[in-house]
């Protein structure tokens, strides 16, 4: 909501600027709030204050040199009895045309959640036969949405109300204490005084026809549209993340490297180029350029850990996505093990099932799969990195083994208006890190010590599972001494109480995390 400032004080500050001392205007009896108003040098006070009048339903009257606002809808003053007129003017009613009633009545003005462009409201009364046509009224003043659709329906009722027509009466001078604004009852009707003149010991009156009820409505509202965000023109700067993580498809297991994920920050962004620095950002290489743009964004909640063998359904976790036009979307447990819905938390890799937008970007997931892929299960803050794990929006970059344990500094500069951003992170080679065997057993038979295992690999589906190519076998140690096999068995003389561990051997990064048991 925009802010208001009291009906009375507007009003107040308006006769100040046009000179009147204190003293000699009244503002108290004004009601209301005012969300704001077009105020100009070119127009004289008194135009700004007749359009409040007519939105509020006020009348300026001058009393005893004093400025008073009278509220309209007040209870009569006095009645007026029809004895006391002069000469013929209780024959002198005026009825208004028909014409001088619409059916559709409109307010133009300015919404004060409408933006820069006008709004309307509409009071219509097409089933009253009295009216036809349509008019507008045009206001400069703001309202609030049903603030607007209740004027212009009081409007609408005071204009019917008026048409009924007017009296001219003459009156003598123990009315002189009657003025402009009032109101008063005559001959059974509720008028107000619209206009008061004063000749020689008399004082001539015109008499409106004035209906308490017309001052009241309930009615609500059509919110304006939505203000448009403003389109704009400048790429602004690219989100970067470096994705240290196992490989996310089997043409990925040819060589060493690393994932890259951009995300422009408006609609005027159209690529970057990606750069790399070997020597923390003093010398770059240009690496990649690409428009290709990732669901990403960060945490806004934070996130608790789970266990890894059982879908996560009891935590569930928001996040801001960077493009408002990104979306999630829900999966069932058998997409979500056939790898759908990936999502990188932080360098946790998860699988959502369930996915709800709580407001524009902001998602809520929920029936996490947690830690695939072998990757460690933590508690993630908000501010927490989320990708969207879709390998078509992501770049592989193949790198060589001697970056390994190196900080690598990335470089994205968005294309057309050169602004960068810089990342830095120490890279481990994850893509080619074996993960831990499963399933590892030993029992003792004969004097010997037989040790079981099943093997875990990346690549594949279903129960047909592959390890990389670089993949060279299994290395097995116990209580400190090791030995390597191609097999995922083994039997020795038993050692007695034995602590054995397990790993996957990589040709490029070595022995991966082990499987341990004690037996």
């Amino acid at each position: 909501m925009s802010a208001q400032y009291p009906l009375y004080a507007i009003v107040a500050e308006l006769c100040e600027r046009a000179g009147l001392p204190p003293g000699k205007f009244n503002t108290t009896r004004l009601e209301g709030y005012v969300q704001g108003m077009q105020v100009t040098n070119e127009s004289p006070v008194y135009e700004h204050i007749q359009e409040l009048a007519q939105l509020f339903f006020f009348d300026p009257v001058n009393r005893g040199g004093e400025i008073d606002f009278v509220p309209r809808g007040g209870e009569p003053v006095m009645e007026i009895d029809k004895n006391d007129l002069i000469g013929d003017s209780d024959d002198e009613k005026t009825r208004r045309s028909p014409e001088d009633i619409v059916q559709v009545l409109n307010l133009n003005y300015y919404d004060s959640v409408g933006g820069i462009d006008t709004c309307k409201q509409t009071s219509d009364r097409s089933i009253d036969t009295r009216g036809e046509g349509e008019k507008s009224i045009e206001t400069p003043v703001v309202l609030e949405t049903d603030q607007a659709a209740q004027i212009a329906v009081i409007m609408h009722k005071v204009m019917i109300e008026e048409q009924r027509g007017e009296f001219d009466i003459t009156l003598p001078r123990n009315y002189l204490g009657l003025t402009a604004g009032d109101v008063v009852l005559y001959q059974g009707d509720r008028c107000r005084i619209d206009e008061v003149n004063i000749d020689r010991g008399e004082q001539k009156y015109k008499l409106i026809h004035d209906r308490k009820s017309a001052y009241q409505s309930q009615a609500l509202g059509v919110a304006p549209m939505a203000t448009p965000d403003p389109v704009p023109l400048v790429a602004g700067a690219t989100h970067i993340e470096f994705i240290d993580a196992p490989i996310l498809s089997s043409g990925d297991d040819t060589q060493l490297g690393y994932y890259i994920a951009i995300a422009g920050s408006n609609s005027a962004w159209s690529g970057a180029t990606v750069a790399l620095s070997l020597d923390g950002g003093e010398n770059y290489t240009e690496s990649d350029i690409t428009d290709v743009e990732a669901v990403m964004g960060e945490l806004v909640t934070a996130l608790g850990t789970h266990k890894r063998e059982i879908p996560d359904t009891h935590n569930r976790v928001q996040i801001q996505l960077y493009d408002d036009g990104d979306a999630l979307e829900y999966r069932t447990l058998a997409q979500l093990l056939n790898r759908q819905n990936r999502a990188l938390i932080g360098n946790e890799i998860v699988s959502f099932g369930e996915a709800d937008e709580i407001s524009p970007g902001v998602w809520e997931i929920g029936y996490l799969l947690r830690g695939r892929l072998g990757t460690e299960i933590t508690q993630h803050s908000a501010g927490t990195r989320f990708v969207l794990l879709d390998r078509n929006t992501l770049n592989y970059i193949p790198t060589e083994r001697y970056n390994l344990n190196q900080t690598l500094t990335f470089r994205a500069t968005s294309s057309g208006s050169g602004e960068e951003t810089i990342t830095a992170a120490t890279y481990t080679g994850a893509s080619h890190i074996e993960p831990a065997p499963t399933s590892l057993r030993a029992y003792r038979s004969g004097g010997q010590l037989t040790i079981e295992w099943v093997g875990v690999g990346y690549l594949g589906g279903r129960a047909a599972y592959d390890q990389s190519q670089f993949f060279t076998g299994y290395r097995v140690t116990i209580n400190g001494q090791s030995t390597d096999t191609t097999t995922t068995t083994l039997t020795i003389i038993d050692p007695g109480t034995a602590t054995i561990q397990v790993s996957q051997i990589n040709s490029i990064t070595g022995p991966g995390p082990a499987a341990e048991i004690t037996a």
